[in-house]
């Protein structure tokens, strides 16, 4: 047919159950209505079924990629990890000999005895000690039983104390007293968030990677850790204590991270919440902006504002390549304000110089690396994630320390783990490293092909 015979010809009619015309249309229409409705439903219900499937699917390979490993392993229960508790060792040990060194001068000018501090520390130590070692002889399943929201639940006691009978150092209210012993709740935070999220994973890891919808991907993956994270860093940035919520909220990350939540959606939250936290605070706190612009000021005054770290520095230069020997530091004679705490990577680079400061940055890479075998051969989800936090904690807080100290970042209250003067803050460390260590009791190997 050309087109010479379609002229004049009217276009087909569409039936009338389509066009709602001629008898019966509203019914048509109506019936029409109910058809299309119904086909979305099927639609639902489909593309619901194939997600379950494809979820049953995924959990099912899982399963036999475990049954697969286990054929390859056995779990072997012994003694603790005989590399972490000397490297450990070793730190507390380095730490007592550079708390004494670098606090002599001030004690001496302060109480007339330069053994002052060293005795306080010691004394740190062997509470530690006890600590460490009660925590170590405990199985890991009790960690797991009642641990996690004991732990967290007297941490958030403790951050709503401080605020009400806490005692104000400098700007900061981080420390409660009990006599002469101070007690800093934000420490003890840290491992109970590390305990309730390794909880809350090793419990919900299924749901996690099964949801079906991603409203409920994104309840399961980050909402409900969030709320673990969020109230303990509001708490702490109540306290005025930056530092120690940046750390918080990494740790936190951290262990939902390698725990197996949405990557995208977790980074993505956290920088959203993060840069509104940290701008808040920096925009209400003048003492928190105007560091932040001595760091990056060119012209800083070393008298006033850059006089601690311009010191550090000065200490870490003067050290050269072997240092000026143990006890020979001359920048711990007023000239570096707190050489034992906060500053004492400074006064140890400057009396064991590069060599010593590699040293000791070796030792604290290869904590990190040991503490992730022992995370690696771990029994269960849980126990894998305590380890991880607790040493990623550690991990991180050296290295922010070392890079204050050499003015890498803005100066901020970061103690140096094991090595800085510290109560509260060395006991809670120990007690970690025990945990650590009952966890590296139960352990996975190869079998022996013979």
């Amino acid at each position: 047919m050309n087109n010479n015979d379609m002229r004049g010809r009217r276009p087909a009619r569409r039936p009338d159950y389509l066009t709602g015309k001629g008898t019966g249309s509203k019914p048509a229409r109506a019936s029409y209505g109910r058809r299309r409705g119904t086909g979305r439903e099927v639609a639902r219900r489909d593309s619901s079924e194939i997600a379950s499937r494809n979820a049953e699917i995924r959990a099912l390979r899982e399963q036999k990629k475990e049954a697969e490993w286990q054929q390859d392993v056995e779990r072997v229960r012994g003694g603790v990890d005989k590399i972490m508790l000397a490297i450990v060792l070793l730190l507390v040990t380095f730490g007592a000999i550079m708390v004494f060194s670098a606090s002599y001068p001030t004690a001496l000018s302060e109480s007339g005895n330069g053994f002052t501090y060293l005795k306080k520390h010691l004394v740190f130590v062997a509470i530690g000690g006890v600590f460490m070692t009660v925590a170590a002889l405990v199985p890991y399943r009790k960690y797991k039983k009642w641990g996690p929201f004991f732990a967290y639940g007297v941490s958030m006691l403790l951050l709503l104390a401080v605020l009400v009978i806490g005692t104000s150092e400098g700007e900061a209210r981080r420390w409660i007293y009990i006599g002469s012993f101070s007690v800093q709740p934000s420490e003890v935070m840290k491992v109970s968030l590390v305990l309730v999220l390794a909880w809350y994973i090793d419990k919900y890891r299924d749901k996690m990677k099964n949801c079906l919808t991603r409203r409920e991907k994104y309840r399961y993956n980050v909402l409900y850790p969030f709320l673990f994270i969020v109230p303990a860093c509001f708490l702490v940035m109540l306290e005025k204590h930056l530092s120690g919520t940046v750390i918080l909220a990494l740790l936190g990350v951290a262990v939902m991270l390698v725990g197996g939540c949405d990557v995208k959606q977790t980074v993505i939250t956290s920088l959203i919440l993060g840069a509104g936290a940290v701008g808040g605070f920096i925009a209400t706190h003048p003492y928190a902006l105007k560091r932040l612009t001595t760091f990056t000021a060119e012209n800083v005054d070393i008298h006033n504002e850059g006089w601690q770290t311009f010191q550090g520095v000065l200490a870490i230069g003067s050290g050269g390549l072997f240092g000026l020997g143990f006890g020979q530091s001359n920048q711990k004679y007023s000239y570096v304000s707190m050489a034992h705490n906060d500053f004492i990577f400074s006064i140890w680079c400057e009396e064991l110089g590069f060599i010593g400061a590699v040293l000791l940055i070796a030792l604290f890479v290869a904590f990190i690396w040991r503490g992730y075998v022992i995370a690696m051969r771990a029994p269960d989800t849980f126990s894998t994630l305590t380890v991880f936090g607790i040493v990623t904690q550690v991990g991180v807080q050296a290295f922010l320390n070392m890079m204050v100290v050499c003015d890498i970042i803005p100066n901020t209250g970061i103690s140096l783990p094991f090595i800085s003067y510290g109560g509260s803050s060395l006991i809670m460390l120990m007690a970690e490293m025990g945990i650590v260590l009952s966890i590296s009791r139960q352990s996975y190997r190869k079998i022996s092909s013979s």
